[in-house]
């Protein structure tokens, strides 16, 4: 029999069956987030990235390619939330109130961010926020735990998951085949480092006249 993942506890109430994931001969398998960032103390049991079937932040935008309307995308999702949020709706109400436009509540949403999609997960790590014009019962201001956020591009993760990294001593980043920073299918992606990432790239502008004609091409300056 093959093996099966299983989350424990991270099923809504009222199901008494764990959410099962089969694993299949011949398939990309979802995986735990945890497991491809150990160092990273993200949060266990909670983030699930799925090899395929997510929605690209530019679905729904009009006149772009195709290719970001269908439904291909690798995507993260939650599935275990903090006890205050007991209900799928009240999870639901809490994941559309971080919606931008266009976005879907079934998966984590990507923020465009430097150049690249992140992912922004919740970590083990606790830090505290004090409220000075709020006392708690001792008089003293108030003070609330919150957890860390750990940001991720959305690339590396799809990487760590499931393309074999072929030297691990030499190969440290993850490199766009087609240099489209947009494009973070498992087909398009594949472990670089620096030196190969810099290939064939354009360098920066030499002169200051270049430098000043780039800006006014872009609409920086506009006199």
């Amino acid at each position: 029999m093959r093996e099966q993942l299983k989350f424990e506890n991270l099923v809504p109430e009222g199901k008494k069956a764990l959410e099962i994931i089969p694993i299949l001969p011949g398939e990309l398998q979802p995986r735990k987030v945890e497991e491809l960032l150990p160092d990273d103390n993200i949060l266990p049991n909670t983030y699930i990235i799925y090899p395929t079937g997510g929605f690209h932040p530019f679905f729904g935008v009009p006149n772009t390619l195709p290719i970001y309307q269908q439904k291909i995308w690798p995507f993260v999702k939650r599935i275990k939330f903090s006890e205050c949020f007991s209900s799928e709706e009240k999870r639901d109400n809490a994941r559309r109130a971080r919606l931008y436009t266009n976005q879907t509540i079934s998966q984590l949403n990507p923020t465009f961010h430097r150049g690249y999609y992140i992912l922004a997960l919740r970590r083990i790590f606790t830090g505290f926020h004090t409220t000075y014009n709020r006392l708690d019962k001792n008089g003293n201001p108030y003070t609330s735990k919150y957890n860390m956020i750990k940001s991720t591009p959305i690339h590396r993760l799809v990487a760590l998951a499931w393309i074999p990294n072929p030297n691990l001593e030499k190969f440290d980043i993850v490199m766009h085949i087609n240099d489209d920073r947009t494009n973070y299918l498992r087909e398009n992606l594949k472990w670089g480092n620096t030196k190969l990432n810099a290939k064939g790239k354009k360098k920066n502008k030499d002169t200051q006249e270049q430098k000043y004609q780039d800006l006014v091409n872009k609409g920086v300056i506009k006199g």
